[in-house]
C-alpha cells in the first residue's frame, strides 16, 4: 500500500515539473519571439566583460575558470538536491530519528560550504589573471553584486516591477 502511494507521488510530482518546465520554456521562447531576438544575441559582448578591456589571453583564461566552476557547479546541484531529498524523506516517516535528520542537514551544509569554497577560489583565480586596473573594477562589480547594493532582478512582461519605496531606503 505505501509502496503504491509513493509511486503515485512520484509520477504526480514528475507531470507537475514537467509542466512547469515545459510553460517556463513556452513563456520564454514566445517573449523572445516577440521582441524579434534571434537566440544569437548571447554572442555579443555584455557590458560586464567589455567594461574590463580583457585581453584575447585573459578572455581564454577566465573562460577555463568559469567553464571548470561551472561543471563543479552542475555536480554539488545535484548532490545538495539529493541531500535535501533526503531530508525530506527521512521526516516524512512517521517515526523519523532526529539524530539522523541532524547527520543530513550537516552534510548538506557541507556540500554547501565547499561550493562556496570553490567559487571563492575561483575568484581568486580569476583576480590573479587581472591586472591592477581591471582587478579593482571587478572588485567594486563584485562587492556591489554581492551585497545587493544593485537592483539585479529584471521583470518579464505581465509582472510587477520591484517596488522601491518604504523605511528601508
Amino acid at each position: 500500500m505505501k509502496n503504491k502511494w509513493l509511486k503515485i507521488i512520484l509520477a504526480a510530482s514528475l507531470a507537475l515539473n514537467l509542466a512547469f518546465v515545459s510553460s517556463t520554456i513556452y513563456r520564454k521562447v514566445t517573449d523572445r519571439q516577440k521582441a524579434g531576438k534571434t537566440g544569437n544575441e548571447h554572442k555579443q559582448e555584455t557590458p560586464f566583460k567589455s567594461e574590463f578591456n580583457l585581453k584575447e589571453d585573459q578572455k581564454t583564461g577566465i573562460k577555463k575558470i568559469i567553464r571548470e566552476f561551472k561543471m563543479n557547479l552542475l555536480k554539488y546541484k545535484q548532490d545538495i538536491l539529493d541531500k535535501r531529498i533526503d531530508i525530506i524523506e527521512a521526516m516524512s516517516e512517521t517515526e523519523f530519528n532526529p539524530d539522523d535528520i541532524d547527520t543530513k542537514t550537516k552534510e548538506l551544509n557541507r556540500l554547501e560550504n565547499e561550493l562556496n569554497v570553490l567559487f571563492v577560489e575561483a575568484l581568486i583565480q580569476i583576480n590573479a589573471l587581472l591586472e591592477p586596473e581591471q582587478r579593482l573594477k571587478f572588485l567594486y562589480r563584485l562587492s556591489r553584486n554581492w551585497f545587493f547594493i544593485e537592483k539585479k532582478y529584471k521583470t518579464r512582461p505581465g509582472r510587477r516591477a520591484f517596488q522601491q519605496g518604504g523605511t528601508h531606503d
